[in-house]
């Protein structure tokens, strides 16, 4: 019987029955249901139809196959290199300036000078050649400049809160790198500020003359005790010696902070309490507020920044310039180019790229100019339609006789298929329900000529159980359609 279940699934897998809307309140399918067919051979000496009912039961396990797969649509985001395209710009040995014009999509404020939040990309093509004997492009030293101001930096630096300030040290013009915080808050008495080394302890907090005394332990672990008042700035710093030191001043220091900056100092610290008062539960509150500086990286002159880009640094005008050294004698060899070879640079995934002449039989001649190139990763919405099949592992399994069900499964709906004549399975519903029931059961198949009946089942309510039985096999199979017509 089980071959012939086997068999039948196999064929109905070509012809489409699960794809009918579920007129019940309740999910079935292959996973949490069991069918359980008549064993019975003869009765009275009349031989009942058992063959029929197995190839009822069959396309009903097959149904319940099906039902477990049903179309299913999957998205999900995927990273999408996107690459804009600049005009093509000739080579006239000209100083050029990209403009938004010829790339509205660089993603970045151009202009002709570093000026408020504008940044210059330029290329002198007096710098770049084309290399007859190679077939490729040739930049020079400083062929291509990025020139911007102390608060426009393209460059990742350290994060968005970082300050550029740039000197001159020993004749040389240096740049320093500072990440930057502020912060402003309240803590009551006997609690601590902690910033990157400094823990300011507040041992006592006098609401009415507007002062706390704080114990404050420094980076290198040095505690000292001082009374600081309301509307006072407090520096605390170490400098670029790696010295520590506490400065007080009755007005915001803006100048002492610029100094010890452009001094090279490793951290500042700077903290004032801004107000004194009586908190919920009659605790002593002070607010302060602090900026913290950090130090982060050096450059001068001529340092490299990435690669072939070096550093200029211009203190006098708060002005910085990236550019492509090349020196072949001190390792910074002339930058060639071929065809779909770029230059990188090193801010917001541009680079420059040559476009070439070639002849009717694809050789290269030339160079028609430069394109800027911008590759970005965008994320890109991607629905795939598929199915999803949710089947019991051993389709086997899906049918029992009657006369393996001993009482009624608790995490399965039953499918009981045949009268109380040939499934010996009416027993165990005799066992769970009362008379009535089944009475009724009867009297509707003895009337009407078959019934489909779900009932609840009693030893777990999640799940039916569902009789399918006619007064012959002809009813049964009835039964068995209308069943699967309405799951």
């Amino acid at each position: 019987m089980k071959r012939t279940l086997s068999f039948v699934v196999v064929l109905l897998v070509f012809f489409s029955i699960g794809g009918i809307a579920n007129a019940y309140s309740f999910s079935i399918d292959s996973t949490n249901a069991v069918i359980v067919l008549p064993t019975t051979k003869v009765v009275n000496d009349q031989p009942l139809h058992i063959n029929e009912d197995a190839i009822a039961g069959a396309r009903l396990g097959a149904f319940l196959v099906l039902k477990g797969i049903r179309p299913s649509v999957y998205s999900t985001y995927v990273n999408v290199p996107v690459t804009y395209r600049s005009v093509i710009i000739p080579d006239n040995d000209q100083y050029y300036k990209l403009s938004e014009t010829d790339m509205p999509d660089v993603g970045l404020t151009l202009g002709e000078t570093p000026e408020g939040n504008k940044i210059v990309i330029a290329v002198n093509f007096s710098r770049v050649s084309y290399n007859s004997t190679s077939k490729k492009a040739q930049f020079g030293d400083r062929s291509v400049e990025i020139i911007f101001n102390e608060n426009t930096t393209p460059l990742s630096l350290g994060g968005e809160n970082t300050k550029l300030v740039s000197t001159v040290k020993d004749g040389k013009d240096i740049l320093y790198i500072y990440s930057y915080e502020e912060k402003s808050d309240s803590k009551s008495l006997g609690s601590s500020v902690i910033v990157n080394g400094w823990k300011l302890y507040f041992h006592d907090i006098d609401t009415e003359q507007k002062k706390t005394l704080v114990e404050i332990t420094y980076p290198s672990g040095i505690e000292k005790t001082q009374t600081l008042y309301r509307g006072k700035y407090y520096i605390m710093y170490v400098d670029s010696g790696g010295l520590e030191d506490f400065e007080v001043y009755d007005t915001y220091p803006s100048g002492r902070i610029e100094t010890l900056l452009k001094e090279g100092a490793k951290k500042v610290l700077v903290f004032t309490p801004s107000d004194f008062f009586i908190g919920i539960g009659g605790t002593k509150q002070v607010t302060y507020e602090y900026e913290y500086y950090e130090k982060t990286k050096t450059y001068q002159d001529g340092d490299v920044y990435k690669g072939q880009w070096v550093w200029d640094i211009d203190p006098s005008n708060y002005i910085f310039t990236l550019y492509p050294h090349v020196d072949p004698d001190n390792d910074f060899p002339v930058v060639t180019l071929g065809e779909g070879d770029v230059l990188d640079l090193p801010i917001f995934e541009l680079s420059i790229s040559p476009v070439f002449e070639k002849d009717d039989n694809g050789d290269i001649t030339g160079i028609e100019g430069y394109r800027f190139l911008r590759t970005v990763t965008v994320k890109k919405k991607v629905t795939v339609e598929t199915t999803k099949a949710n089947v019991v592992s051993d389709v086997n399994s899906l049918i029992i006789t009657d006369e393996e069900l001993s009482n009624l499964p608790t995490d399965k709906h039953v499918i009981i298929i045949g009268g109380w004549v040939s499934n010996k399975a009416w027993k165990i519903l005799e066992q769970n329900y009362d008379s009535a029931t089944i009475e009724s059961l009867k009297n509707e198949i003895m009337n009407k000529g078959y019934v489909v009946a779900i009932l609840d089942n009693p030893l777990n309510t999640a799940f039916k159980v569902i009789i399918l039985a006619g007064k012959d096999y002809i009813h049964t199979k009835k039964a068995v359609d209308e069943f699967m017509s309405k799951a």
